[in-house]
């Protein structure tokens, strides 16, 4: 029978003691405001879901009267803020196909989510695919004492500029304006409060130009080449296809044209920068229709019983969640931590204790409902997937 798997990493970003005013690393409980708080690097990303799923599990096993109806297997990754090596090792291991040729798979996987500053839990269904895309420019080069024309900078700058536009355009649809808004900017989901997930962003992060001469450069020399990076983080909303389309046609509006110059030595081009973690080329979500995915019922059915609602997003940055979801492995992020400031990554991190032991009764009620599926589930979900690929 398909397992249940929850997945957590266990490497942190780097904390500078100077910078905090505890041990980042010491676990260091601090009461203020009436509420006592746990510090330390990781508590929100992800560790305190590394030790909610522990002690979820510790509280069930006590039970003498929970038997579960398929297995729950926990992984512990690492390198998950450096690209997710450990995931991706975890998929190409002989444990992973052993699952598949013995168990029939995973039915479920539970990864890290946010934490929600509402009465609300956040639940992840997808993320937004991570682009990085380098532009080469080839122009002119001369004397810079000249107006040397159709130079590598201008129309890499030019490009720039368009993708500055559309960075703007974007950002005003985060914020409630889209009149602005040019370049297939998604301005058709407006009818709710935007979130960071629901839009694209793009950020020039490198830009690289000039004649070297040792280690500097000749400042009198126009650059022949000159080139630029940039990170794309495309919303589930936003077509993969438009955002090619998008730069193909800033590459061939920006690229100069000379009549005189060889095939390739004057114009602009982009190419896709593929790396461990950011290799994939199109999104992939796990649907969060009960009719196609019946998980999704019964993962919403605990919080209804509970008293408490759940608002389902699109992740802003990246996790191992996208490993699974390419193999198509439903999977959703979910970090029980809500009416709580978001701070992972920042100096002083912490969660509350009341949010944090409310997070294990959160896991108890959930695995126990998970696990208790039996194989008529998997075979409704067969039966979807069956009609689907017809």
């Amino acid at each position: 029978m398909p397992i249940l798997l929850l997945n957590s990493h266990y490497d942190v970003v780097p904390a500078a003691r100077e910078d905090w005013t505890v041990d980042p690393f010491g676990g260091v409980c601090v009461s203020m405001e009436g509420k006592m708080r746990i510090y330390g690097r990781g508590t929100q990303d992800m560790k305190c879901v590394c030790v909610q799923y522990i002690q979820a599990i510790r509280v069930l096993s006590m039970r003498e009267n929970f038997k579960p109806t398929r297995s729950i297997w926990l992984s512990f990754v690492p390198d998950e803020e450096i690209g997710g090596g450990g995931m991706a090792a975890l998929l190409e291991s002989e444990w992973y196909k052993d699952i598949n040729k013995c168990n029939g798979g995973i039915a479920l996987a539970l990864d890290e989510g946010l934490a929600s500053e509402t009465d609300s839990y956040s639940v992840f269904y997808g993320e937004r695919l991570p682009w990085w895309v380098g532009v080469t420019a080839r122009g002119n080069t001369g004397h810079g004492s000249r107006f040397i024309e159709k130079t590598a900078v201008e129309q890499l700058v030019d490009l720039v500029n368009r993708a500055l536009e559309f960075r703007s355009g974007q950002r005003s649809i985060l914020h409630g304006s889209h009149e602005h808004s040019k370049h297939n900017n998604c301005s058709h989901a407006v009818a709710r409060k935007k979130k960071l997930g629901d839009v694209t962003t793009l950020n020039v992060t490198t830009i690289e130009a000039g004649v070297k001469v040792g280690d500097s450069y000749a400042y009198n020399c126009c650059p022949p080449v000159a080139k630029c990076s940039l990170d794309i983080r495309i919303s589930p909303h936003m077509d993969p296809a438009d955002m090619k389309d998008m730069l193909d046609v800033w590459c061939k509006e920006c690229s100069a044209k000379d009549d005189n110059s060889t095939d390739g030595a004057v114009g602009l081009s982009w190419s896709y920068i593929k790396s461990e973690g950011n290799s994939s080329m199109q999104h992939a979500t796990t649907s969060i229709d009960d009719k196609v995915n019946p998980w999704y019922n019964v993962f919403s059915n605990v919080f209804t019983d509970l008293g408490i609602s759940i608002v389902p997003e699109v992740f802003p940055a990246a996790t191992d969640s996208r490993f699974l979801r390419a193999l198509g492995i439903r999977a959703l992020g979910f970090s029980p931590m809500r009416n709580s400031e978001i701070l992972l990554h920042e100096n002083d991190e912490y969660i509350l204790q009341d949010v944090f032991l409310e997070g294990v009764s959160v896991y108890v009620s959930l695995l126990k409902a998970l696990s208790s599926q039996g194989t008529d589930l998997d075979e409704q979900n067969r039966k979807v997937t069956e009609e689907d690929s017809s």
